[in-house]
C-alpha cells in the first residue's frame, strides 16, 4: 500500500476512544486498567501515523527534513501545553499552594515521567495540581520522537527488512528490560513506576505502531496485509486486548500486558483500512462523535486534569456536582483550546510540511 499524508478518520476515532478510556478512569467511572489501555492505544496510533507520514515524505522528497519535523512537533504541542501550565499555576496560586517548580519545569521540558519515578517531592495534599501526573505520557512520546526520526534516516534506506528487524529487536529488548526490572527490584510499587512511566520501558508501545506502518507502507507485506484484510484478525485482536485487561497476575501486568495489547492493536487498527465504509464495525470507531473527540483528544488530555484537580478543591470528590462540574469544565477548556489556541497554528505548521 502506498503511503500518503491524507487524513485518516478512523485513527481519530481510535484517539477518541483512547482519551475516553483515560478520562473515564480518572473520573472514577472505571478502574485504572482502562486508562492504561487508553494510553497504550494513544502510543500505538501515534507511532503508526508518524511513521506513515515519514515514509510518505521520503518517497516524495527522497529525504527527511529533520528541522521541519521538530518544528512541527513544537508548534503542535507547545501552544496548548503552555496555556495548560499557566492555568495550572493560576489555580495553584489562587488556592495558596506553594509551587513545586521542578514539576513545572518537568512539564515544560518533557521529563515528567522520570521526575515522577526518580525525584523526591512532597505534595501538600492530594488535590495539588501536579502536572507531571498527567504529562508523563507526553514526555514518553517526545523522547521517542526526538530519537526515532534519526533512526529512520539512518536505517530506513537499508535493503530488505533490516529496519523492520531493528524495530523488532528494540521491542524485544524493551520487553526483556521490563522483565529484568520486575525480577531484580523487590519493591513492586517501584517496579510499576519504572515499567509504566519511563520511556525506556514504554517506547515499545509506540514502536509497535511504527512496525505496523513499516510492514504496510514500506514492504507491502503480503502476510500482514492478508491478516489486516481479515475480520477474524479483528476478533483475535479484541480477544487479546480483553485478556490483557482481565488477567490480574502481577508479573503479567508489569511486563507483558502492554505487549499483548499492542499485538491486539496491530491486528485491529490496520484492518479498518479494508473494512467496507459504513459497516457496523467501521462505524463503531469511524463516526462523527468519535472523530470529533479524537481531534480534541490532545486538548482533553491536557485540560481534563486541570478540571479534575480544580473540581477536587471546590466540590466533594466523586459527587454528582463534582462530576458535572469536571465534565463541563473539561469540555469548555478543551474546545476553547482547540479552536483558539491550537487551530491558529495550523497554517504555520503547514509551512513546515504538516497536512493538518
Amino acid at each position: 500500500m502506498k503511503a500518503d499524508n491524507r487524513y485518516i478518520s478512523y485513527l481519530d476515532g481510535f484517539r477518541g476512544y483512547a482519551i475516553f478510556f483515560v478520562v473515564l478512569a480518572h473520573l472514577h467511572l472505571s478502574n485504572m486498567n482502562v486508562a492504561f489501555l487508553g494510553v497504550n492505544l494513544f502510543f500505538f496510533v501515534s507511532g503508526f501515523l508518524i511513521t506513515k507520514l515519514l515514509i510518505h515524505e521520503v518517497n516524495k522528497k527522497q529525504r527527511i527534513d529533520l528541522k521541519a519535523f521538530y518544528i512541527r512537533r513544537l508548534l503542535r504541542l507547545y501552544p496548548a501545553l503552555i496555556v495548560m501550565i499557566l492555568l495550572s499555576l493560576t489555580i495553584i496560586l489562587i488556592n495558596h499552594y506553594e509551587i513545586i517548580w521542578k514539576d513545572i519545569m518537568a512539564g515544560l521540558f518533557y521529563f515528567t515521567n522520570y521526575f515522577l519515578v526518580y525525584s523526591d517531592f512532597v505534595l501538600p495534599d492530594q488535590n495539588y495540581l501536579l502536572v507531571s501526573r498527567i504529562l508523563w505520557s507526553l514526555s514518553v512520546e517526545e523522547h521517542f520522537y526526538l530519537i526515532f526520526p534519526l533512526l529512520f534516516v539512518a536505517f530506513y534506506p537499508m535493503k530488505g527488512y533490516t529496519f523492520a528487524m531493528i524495530l523488532v529487536a528494540l521491542i524485544v529488548m524493551i520487553t526483556i528490560g521490563r522483565v529484568i526490572t520486575y525480577i531484580e527490584i523487590a519493591d513492586k510499587a517501584k517496579v510499576f513506576e519504572i515499567n509504566y512511566y519511563t520511556t525506556h520501558s514504554r517506547a515499545d508501545s509506540i514502536l509497535f505502531g511504527c512496525l505496523s506502518a513499516i510492514l504496510i507502507y514500506r514492504h507491502d507485506s503480503r502476510w500482514y496485509l492478508k491478516i489486516s484484510r481479515s475480520k477474524i484478525s479483528i476478533l483475535i485482536g479484541v480477544i487479546l486486548i480483553v485478556l490483557s485487561l482481565v488477567i490480574t497476575e502481577d508479573f503479567f501486568k508489569n511486563t507483558f500486558r502492554y505487549t499483548v495489547q499492542c499485538i491486539g492493536f496491530a491486528l485491529v487498527i490496520p484492518s479498518f483500512s479494508y473494512l467496507k465504509p459504513g459497516s457496523v464495525i467501521s462505524r463503531f470507531v469511524d463516526n462523527p462523535v468519535a472523530n470529533f473527540v479524537g481531534r480534541l483528544s490532545y486538548s482533553i488530555y491536557l485540560f481534563h486534569w486541570v478540571a479534575l484537580k480544580a473540581g477536587n478543591i471546590y466540590f466533594a470528590p466523586k459527587s454528582i456536582v463534582w462530576l458535572i462540574s469536571v465534565v463541563l469544565f473539561t469540555t469548555v477548556l478543551s474546545i476553547t483550546s482547540y479552536y483558539l489556541v491550537e487551530m491558529p497554528f495550523v497554517s504555520l505548521r503547514k509551512k513546515f510540511g504538516s497536512n493538518a
